[in-house]
Formats: structure tokens, C-alpha cells, sequence
């Protein structure tokens, strides 16, 4: 089963409660349609069926994963809300041109929208209506054949304290000789007399390579020893002109209004590099083209003997291509594994204390196979829950059973534990690309534009930063120790996670710099472009 389709019904809960604010009692769409009753009584009849499928969405999503029938029969639904939405979106344009029109035509009644909307623009409206309605009844004549179970209200989710929930970059578990090994390599000078020396650090995916390096990078003797330090996160779209743009941004030697082309900026970077010991670090890199490697390699030749470069890659032939010296990194141990999860699951509680998940808490431990984003991420899930029963349907669940992929198996539980109004505004973060810092401020106010924050009792802001702080408590946003602009507190999500809101947007969100035409834009509802990797045709019409 593609694992691609079986997330993604976090806008859909999203949309639905979006029009049910539409199709409110004393909302202003029905008071459109007061006049025509029998189109009347076909919003009511909208807005109950939309009742009925919303009562089991919440079971759908956690079936999805395993049941490739409930996982299609949640993108067929999401296609007939967004044909409902859009129907809405429609009548709501008409009543606004009308009154436009109005006005400048100094029409008393334009305010009473019913007695202008045409008997012709309500019979095309009724007919499209008739259609979406036909499909969401057929759609919910299935749910007792895909066993679908109807869930009302929600989850009541226990007290927590999620800013506490992140340890220090620093305080990593099993990782101390990796750490002393590798600032042995950076602080000697070697043997030979080279200016260059590569380390490469490799492993698969949350095996905790990055943070190994952070631990090095800030390290007070690596501090002194280097006269210059820079951090570029490479990623998969290799980029000679982003990745020189990015190492002058590091030191401060960028300027937006010469630096325009790959000429102009490798030779300003050669230049910050003459007769300097230098310490610089590639994160996340997966190109092993020689050629292109070989090109970036001459751009750090004007350095002085000692500099070093720290790569870190999950491919293997990156790292005999590029590197000098290798770190392997390997899973944990399961003592170290119980640590770390430990460290996380009873932050807020004695583990003494709860012998019954305890137990239970080190099986789960085993199933994330020494991995610490997964045992970080799962143990971050499992602190909010106190009873037993709640880790043992984790224990339990299908989807560690699931073919190999490369979401992990603590990732996609983590995600199905998120309450609905969590999902959607996670989902919306694959808008960023991979190794995006973004600002708290910035996600909340794209968040409310976006319409994904429920105004309830508080202030919406206010609900915002909630989202947020739950999200990071749960490890799925990660603080950037050392914000490159002054004192700005930034995050970002670790490649992974980035992956998982990829499939759990379902293709809604678009990062049009990634996207390979048209049909990638079919059901998009959000788009982003970066600016670094401005392509003006991708810009042009399709």
C-alpha cells in the first residue's frame, strides 16, 4: 500500500466545520434563500448529511493507514466538501457583486440580499447542489460496510506543560563518544599538512546526525579553535548558487543587490575564506555527482591548514565521495533507548511510581529500533497520557506492522494521536520546505488567515500559541539553537517531519518550486514558493 494515501483528512475536518459556520441556523447563507423554500430545505438537508460524515471522520483518519478502502473512501469525501465549499464560495461571489452593484446604483435593498439573488442563478446553484448532495449520501451508504464507528465531541486532553517538554540540543543520550571523537578530529591538525579535511557523519534517518553536530558545533574548545564557523543545510535539491548564497548569509557577507549571480558569490566567498581556519558544516546532503562535489570543493581550497568540513548524509557513497574521515552513527542501545524515553514519556512523573506503564513504556521503546526522533517524538505523545490503557493501544497498533516506508511508525502514531484542530494546523507547516526556520509569529498569523484556529473562549492569538507550544511539546517542531538574525527565535521541523506533513496534507499544500506541472495543482488549497529558488516559469500560466 502506498503510504502516500493513506493520511490526510486534516483539512477535511477543516472544511467541514467551515461550512457548517456557513449553513448555520441564523446564518447569513440561509437568510439568502428564505424566499425559495424548497432550495431552503436543500441547505438543511446539506448541512445534516455533512452532520452524519462528520461523525465518523475521526475513526477514518485512524483507519486510513491500514485500510486502503476507508483511505479512498476519505478522498472521495474531501473532493464532495470542497464541491460544497466551492458551491458556497459561488453564492456568496453573487451576493457581493450584487451589492456592489448596487451601491453604486443607490439601491435601498440591496441589504436585503434575498430579493436580489435571480430565480435563474438559484435553479444552476439548486442543480449542482442536488448533485454533491447524491454523492455525500452515497458516500455516507458505505460507512457501515467500511466499519466506520461514530465518534461525538472530543478527546479531553490532560493538563501538560509543553514548554518544558524539549531538553537542551546538548543533552543527548549515547552519543558521548561520538561527541568526543569527533572534536578530537576537529581540533587536530593533520599529519600530512593538509589545509582540508572532510568528516563525514552517516546514518539513516533520525538517527540523531545533526544534533550530533550541533552538540560539536557549539562546543566551547570548536568556538575558539576556528576563526570562522558556518552552518548550511544542503538537503536534496543540491544548488551551487543557494548553497554559497546560504555560507554568505552564515557570516554576514551576503548583499542582496550585488550578489546576483554564482560568479559574483564564489568569488566573494573564496575571499572571506583567505588565510582563515575555518570550521563549516553541511547538513543533510544527498548529491554524490563528483563533478558537482568537486566544483564546491575548490571553494573552500583559500582556507588555512586545519580547517575542517562536517558532512552529514544518510547515503553512503556521499560520504566515501566527499569525506576524509567518517563517523558511522548506529542505533541505540535498547538500555540507552529506555533512557531517552524515559527522560521524555515521565517528564512529569515518576516512573517508580507507574510500574503498570513502566513496563509497557519499555516495549514501546524497543519497537522504535534505537532511533531517538522516534523515541522522542513517541515518549512526547505518551507524557499527556496517564492511564495504562492508552500506551497499550499503542503497543497494539497495526501501523508498526506497516510495509517499510520512510515516515517512521512513531511519526504516523504521534500524528494520528494529534486532536483534529492539531492536524490541520500541522498539515498546513508542509507550505515550508525542508530545513525552513520559521518564527512562531509567522506560522499563528498564517494559521488564522488561513481560517485553521477555532475563535472559542480566548482570544484567537491566543489559541495560536497554544497550537504551537502543543506541537513543539510533542517534538514536532524543534528550536534552531543559534538563529542566524541576532536573537530571533526561530524553529523548523527535522526532514522527517517535514515528510509526514507532507502525507498528511494529502497533496493540499504546494510548494511550487517542487512541483513537476499542472496536475501536481489539482487539488491544491495552499501554495508557497521560495524566493531563493526563483525560476520565473514556473510563474507562467499552466
Amino acid at each position: 500500500m502506498d503510504i502516500g494515501l493513506a493520511v490526510g483528512g486534516a483539512f477535511l475536518s477543516s472544511a467541514l466545520n467551515v461550512l457548517f459556520d456557513r449553513l448555520a441556523p441564523k446564518g447569513d447563507l440561509l437568510k439568502m434563500f428564505q424566499k425559495h423554500t424548497n432550495d431552503f430545505r436543500i441547505l438543511k438537508k446539506l448541512r445534516m448529511t455533512l452532520l452524519g460524515l462528520q461523525a465518523v471522520l475521526s475513526d477514518a483518519e485512524n483507519k486510513q493507514a491500514s485500510n486502503q478502502s476507508v483511505s479512498q473512501w476519505v478522498d472521495e469525501l474531501r473532493d464532495a466538501v470542497d464541491s460544497a465549499e466551492n458551491l458556497t464560495e459561488e453564492i456568496n461571489y453573487e451576493a457581493l457583486r450584487l451589492k456592489v452593484e448596487g451601491q453604486h446604483q443607490n439601491l435601498a435593498e440591496v441589504s436585503d440580499l434575498n430579493l436580489c439573488l435571480s430565480d435563474d442563478f438559484f435553479l444552476n446553484i439548486k442543480e449542482k447542489l442536488e448533485d454533491t448532495i447524491e454523492t455525500l449520501k452515497d458516500l455516507q451508504e458505505q460507512i457501515g460496510l467500511l466499519g466506520l464507528k461514530e465518534h461525538f465531541g472530543s478527546i479531553k486532553q490532560e493538563a501538560r506543560t509543553p514548554s518544558t517538554s524539549l531538553v537542551d540540543d546538548s543533552d543527548i543520550f549515547g552519543r558521548q563518544t561520538n561527541i568526543e571523537e569527533l572534536i578530537d578530529r576537529l581540533l587536530s591538525e593533520d599529519a600530512n599538512g593538509k589545509k582540508l579535511t572532510v568528516v563525514s557523519i552517516v546514518g539513516m534517518g533520525g538517527v540523531g546526525k545533526t544534533t550530533l553536530s550541533k552538540v560539536v558545533y557549539n562546543d566551547e574548545k570548536v568556538k575558539d579553535h576556528f576563526d570562522l564557523k558556518a552552518w548550511f543545510c544542503v538537503s536534496e535539491a543540491y544548488d551551487a548558487f543557494r548553497i554559497t548564497k546560504g555560507l554568505l548569509q552564515e557570516i554576514g557577507s551576503f548583499d542582496l543587490k550585488v550578489d546576483d549571480n554564482l560568479n559574483q558569490l564564489q568569488v566573494k566567498w573564496k575571499e572571506s575564506l583567505k588565510g582563515k581556519k575555518f570550521l563549516i558544516v553541511l547538513d543533510d546532503v544527498w548529491n554524490d555527482n563528483y563533478n558537482e562535489w568537486d566544483d564546491l570543493r575548490n571553494l573552500f581550497v583559500q582556507g588555512d591548514i586545519g580547517s575542517k568540513i562536517i558532512v552529514t548524509t544518510r547515503k553512503e557513497s556521499v560520504a566515501l565521495m566527499m569525506a576524509n574521515e567518517q563517523i558511522s552513527l548506529d542505533n541505540l542501545s535498547i538500555e540507552v533507548s529506555w533512557s531517552l524515553f524515559k527522560r521524555h514519556a515521565f517528564e512529569n512523573m515518576d516512573p517508580m511510581g507507574h510500574p503498570e506503564l513502566e513496563e509497557v513504556g519499555k516495549q514501546i521503546a524497543a519497537k522504535c529500533k534505537g532511533l531517538p526522533l522516534a523515541l522522542k517524538t513517541l515518549a512526547g505523545m505518551l507524557r499527556s497520557k496517564s492511564e495504562v490503557e492508552g500506551w497499550k493501544r499503542i503497543l497494539r497498533s497495526e501501523i508498526w506492522e506497516l510495509p517499510h516506508n520512510n515516515i517512521l511508525p512513531a511519526l504516523m502514531l504521534s500524528y494520528n494521536d494529534l486532536p483534529a484542530h492539531l492536524k490541520r494546523c500541522f498539515s498546513y507547516c508542509a507550505i515550508f520546505p525542508k530545513d525552513y526556520a520559521f518564527r512562531k509569529e509567522q506560522v499563528i498569523h498564517l494559521w488564522i488567515a488561513n481560517g485553521l484556529i477555532l475563535q472559542e473562549d480566548r482570544i484567537i492569538q491566543d489559541s495560536g500559541n497554544q497550537y504551537f507550544l502543543e506541537l513543539r511539546s510533542r517534538s514536532l517542531f524543534e528550536r534552531v539553537p543559534n538563529p542566524s538574525q541576532g536573537n530571533i527565535e526561530k524553529f523548523l521541523m527535522h526532514d522527517l517531519v517535514n515528510d509526514l506533513a507532507q502525507i498528511a496534507s494529502s497533496k493540499l499544500c504546494i510548494r511550487l518550486e517542487e512541483s513537476q506541472g499542472s496536475h501536481m495543482l489539482e487539488k491544491g488549497r495552499h501554495l508557497s514558493y521560495s524566493m531563493e529558488s526563483i525560476d520565473f516559469e514556473k510563474l507562467t500560466p499552466l
